[in-house]
């Protein structure tokens, strides 16, 4: 359509005149004023839905994180307990072998030293391993209840452009008359009763 071009359109019985800066009648403004709040609707919905399906996996990661972390830190303290126990048999060959005696004096506190140590050093990793998959957890949890708060935030959201949509449609088709039936038209003297005549603005469009 050109800058000089005008047309007349008829819609629920009434003619719409349209040019270059009105390019649409009023019934197809409505259509598409349907169509697009349809679509944000629709996507809105489908932006919470993703959301929380990121949510999910996200913590399903964190999980099995926590799980793998729980368990490395078990196999540290057992890998720890045995190397102690190696070093407390490599002490106390050492000990045997110089003549020394294990069950008094020197010996025994140094073997009392080195089980606390040990005992402590296990507990060290576990309670870490510990701490670590707790916050994982806690980090599952908190992001599963985000995901879930996101798509109740759409379904909200949604409603309230579905409502706001449609009250701006029929404000829309009540200002264009649309709700109201067109006035009844009084044909020209002179005009045959065959066939179709093309009426001015204003009219409405009628077959004979």
């Amino acid at each position: 359509m050109s800058v000089f071009d005008t047309i007349e359109v008829e819609r629920n019985g009434r003619l719409w005149r349209l040019d270059w800066k009105n390019r649409y009648d009023p019934v197809t403004l409505l259509v598409l004023g349907a169509v697009g709040t349809g679509v944000s609707v629709i996507g809105t919905l489908q932006q919470g839905r993703q959301q929380e399906k990121i949510a999910k996996r996200q913590a399903e990661i964190d999980i099995a994180s926590a799980k793998q972390t729980r368990e490395a830190s078990v196999e540290e303290a057992r890998i720890k307990r045995e190397r102690g126990r190696v070093l407390l048999a490599q002490q106390k060959g050492a000990a045997a072998a110089g003549g020394i005696r294990l069950n008094v004096g020197a010996p025994l506190v140094i073997e009392a030293e080195t089980e606390a140590a040990i005992t402590q050093d296990i507990g060290f990793a576990l309670e870490r391993g510990r701490e670590e998959s707790d916050f994982l957890r806690s980090r599952a949890a908190i992001t599963r209840a985000s995901g879930r708060a996101a798509r109740r935030k759409s379904r909200f959201s949604a409603l309230r452009q579905g409502l706001l949509g449609a009250a701006t449609i029929g404000t829309r088709a009540r200002e264009a008359g649309l709700f109201r039936r067109p006035p009844p038209v009084a044909l020209p003297s002179g005009l045959p009763r065959v066939g179709t005549f093309r009426p001015q603005v204003g009219a409405t469009l009628a077959r004979f």
